[in-house]
């Protein structure tokens, strides 16, 4: 089972080319220097980064990234529709939302995979969900520590940005990081721990990178070492479901903004026509009119 909820920007040491800088030092690019968002959008499709770590006997975290070739606002409206995250995230087999909260709500879910022979794999949690527009606070994280108290800390952006927020829109997406983050802890289910982020962080104004952080820890009755590989079979899975998504909208949005275009420009050309004609029509109206003042001046003149 996993959480699906959702978080945004251009990776702070993520460069949208080099070495992503994930603070375990692994994870070469999806991108090459100088690519073009074509091929940003190409090498993001081939891949999900993803990384198991070893927390205790009974718990684990893991980190995953991806390239989606849609802009964070595209993501993060399709992650945050939490009424409709079982249309597109193959895993959830029932996702309500409980109660509708001013930066987030209360959302029940049930995730299922296949093991073998037609058994499936199934969990239950009820999720506190919390949207950070700016960012989480850096102090809400951590990467080794009480994680009673803190989420893993997701790669990409290592702290809130509400310092850069006000001068974003004056700025060029190529000159400032800026992400958004979304918070999901279980209050109660099939896990004793079951927290994380989604992270949608702006590579450029066509793209983004979506970060996922979660520790989770089962009940006693069930081995974390029988489900890790579950979990992470299923993060990789839910990542991609999420890009082809979003990509999908953002396509159709394009389509959309460009026929409009088209329509404006063809309704345009009659109308630019013929307010040009009409123009063309006072303008000599009135040189006619001056040009009979000036006769009738030079008349009585005369």
């Amino acid at each position: 089972m996993r959480s699906q909820l959702q978080a945004g920007q251009r990776a702070l040491g993520c460069p949208r080319s080099g070495i992503i800088s994930l603070g375990h030092q692994q994870y070469r690019a999806f991108v090459k220097p100088g690519a073009s968002t074509a091929t940003k959008k190409h090498s993001g499709s081939q891949s999900v980064a993803v990384e198991l770590t070893n927390t205790s006997f009974s718990s684990r975290k893991l980190n995953a990234t991806v390239l989606i070739g849609a802009p964070l606002d595209v993501v993060w409206g399709a992650l945050t529709d939490y009424d409709h995250l079982g249309t597109f995230i193959p895993s959830l087999v029932e996702n309500r939302c409980l109660e509708r909260r001013p930066q987030g709500c209360l959302l029940y879910q049930v995730g299922a995979q296949d093991v073998a022979m037609g058994v499936k794999f199934s969990a239950a949690c009820t999720l506190e969900i919390q949207e950070y527009p700016t960012g989480i606070p850096d102090g809400l994280c951590t990467v080794d520590g009480n994680w009673d108290y803190y989420f893993p800390r997701p790669w990409g952006g290592s702290s809130s940005n509400d310092s850069i927020s006000a001068s974003v829109s004056s700025m060029s997406s190529m000159e400032v990081d800026v992400w958004r983050d979304i918070s999901f802890s279980a209050v109660e289910g099939d896990f004793k721990a079951f927290k994380g982020i989604w992270r949608i962080q702006m590579n450029d104004e066509d793209s983004s990178f979506l970060h996922y952080s979660l520790f989770v820890k089962p009940h006693p009755w069930l081995p974390v070492g029988l489900i890790q590989s579950r979990i992470k079979n299923e993060v990789v899975t839910n990542l991609k479901a999420v890009r082809r998504h979003t990509e999908h909208v953002y396509k159709r949005q394009v389509k959309q903004q460009q026929q409009q275009q088209q329509q404006q420009q063809a309704g345009a050309g009659p109308l630019s026509s013929a307010s040009s004609s009409t123009m063309s029509s006072s303008t000599l109206s009135t040189s006619s009119s001056v040009g009979t003042d000036a006769d009738d001046t030079a008349g009585s003149g005369m």
